[in-house]
């Protein structure tokens, strides 16, 4: 992977996508000029990181979806899609809750203003910040993601994405993002430290029709959640271990979860209550 900027980016862009390639140590590149495909074909990587004026952007796969080679009618003038942060539905979740309504995670995790929760699996970090909204300002979120790329996306999404709501703003400014190992972070953690861990590990059975989870599918983490990591959980939570999966997978009984809530969707919430 190789890290550059927009055609015309400013200083502050140019020093914070040369700040984001030293940490994730992959090269930084001008843009010159070249279109994606283009610095793809040249330094020969299949991954492109952009850091745009107003935000992060992840390009996946681009040599082998849009080599013109491969494809005689392929426009290739037409840039890749690119993968960035978006708090997605959780702006609609915090704003239902706003209004007094209830969230199906908060419910069935029993979270409440002052809780510590640790989020093993943060993914785009949309449940981190629908916690942190719920939690509040006296509590904290810790959103664990192992792949370095999406770690960064969501750090800096997390820091800098802007809506009209300051409480929502403020909610995902609170979240602290951290790269790592969930197993190792949990193994390293004192018993009863936190009040709820939770884990959305990427579904064993795939909701097809869940079209904004597609993008991420090629970048997250895929592994299976291990016994072993339950059993650190349940040394290290104080109230509750949640896990989100798709209602008619067996990872529930799998991971020893005796209770579960059902969402009225095929998202379902096992609860392990301690």
């Amino acid at each position: 992977m190789v890290v550059t900027t927009s055609h015309t980016p400013s200083e502050e862009s140019i020093d914070s996508s040369k700040r984001i390639a030293a940490e994730l140590g992959c090269r930084w590149v001008p843009r010159g000029g070249k279109s994606i495909r283009k610095l793809a074909q040249t330094y020969k990587t299949p991954h492109i990181m952009l850091q745009a004026d107003d935000e992060l952007k992840l390009y996946m796969d681009v040599l082998n979806e849009d080599d013109p080679g491969n494809d005689s009618h392929h426009n290739v003038s037409v840039e890749p899609a690119p993968m960035f942060f978006h708090p997605s539905l959780s702006f609609v979740r915090v704003k239902r809750l706003m209004r007094g309504e209830g969230d199906a995670l908060i419910e069935c995790s029993g979270a409440e203003r002052g809780d510590s929760i640790l989020d093993c699996t943060a993914g785009l970090a949309s449940d981190s910040i629908v916690f942190s909204y719920a939690v509040g300002g006296e509590g904290h979120v810790l959103a664990i993601e192992s792949e370095p790329a999406l770690h960064m996306l969501i750090r800096e999404g997390l820091a800098h994405y802007k809506t009209h709501l300051p409480s929502f703003n403020e909610a995902m400014r609170r979240v602290e993002a951290k790269l790592g190992s969930h197993e190792q972070i949990l193994k390293d953690l004192p018993d009863k430290s936190v009040d709820i861990v939770y884990f959305d590990p990427m579904f064993r059975s795939p909701i097809d029709d869940s079209s904004a989870i597609q993008p991420l599918r090629k970048l997250a983490n895929h592994s299976p959640l291990s016994l072993e990591a339950i059993e650190q959980a349940k040394r290290v939570a104080r109230k509750r271990i949640v896990l989100k999966e798709h209602r008619d997978d067996g990872e529930f009984e799998r991971l020893g979860f005796n209770r579960m809530f059902r969402s009225g969707t095929k998202i379902a919430y096992g609860v392990i209550q301690l």
